[in-house]
């Protein structure tokens, strides 16, 4: 019994911690997406305000509270047979306050809307083009290794021909350090 103690004992001091139970580094090249659901909060959007959001991001590590990147954003709602789509281009800022979990972001780039509708025989197709600014935040649930689950509360704020739109988009998405 003694033998199967120290065994037993030798074993557990010796063993290596799971993929999980490492500290979650945030390190060189990361890439993430995900997808949930958004709401238009602008005014002129009362009929069309849910709809489906997904992102893509990708970036590197400047250092463990501090990665920069680009991301892609994205809402649609389809209603009536016409698709309302907003979505901003940003280079990104990510920021975490404490080394792991929570982070605030901010980016600046390009913002987009289109809506498509039928017309006749085929498709009426609108799109416009301005100036986007992300903002959010969101927390890094470390699922295995660096492999992160992240649900995000994001705004897009775009700016088209002299009006400011707000689109909120919840997510939770996939990101990998």
């Amino acid at each position: 019994m003694r033998v199967f103690l120290y065994v037993l004992a030798a074993l557990t001091l010796s063993a290596a911690p799971l993929p999980a139970q490492r500290e979650a580094k945030h390190e060189g090249f990361w890439i993430g997406f995900g997808v949930g659901a958004g709401s238009d909060l602008s005014d002129a959007a009362q009929d069309t305000r849910g709809g489906g959001a997904v992102y893509l991001r990708l970036g590197g590590t400047i250092n463990p509270m501090l990665l920069v990147g680009g991301e892609i954003s994205g809402w649609a709602r389809r209603q009536n047979n016409t698709t309302l789509s907003r979505g901003n281009v940003t280079g990104t800022i990510y920021f975490y306050p404490v080394r792991r979990g929570f982070f605030l972001k901010s980016g600046l780039g390009f913002a987009t809307r289109s809506l498509e509708a039928p017309l006749g025989g085929g498709t009426l197709t609108l799109s416009e083009k301005g100036f986007g600014v992300t903002v959010g935040g969101g927390y890094d649930v470390q699922i295995g290794g660096n492999l992160f689950l992240v649900p995000n509360l994001d705004f897009l704020i775009q700016v088209i021909d002299d009006n400011t739109d707000v689109i909120s988009l919840f997510t939770v998405g996939l990101t990998w350090h």
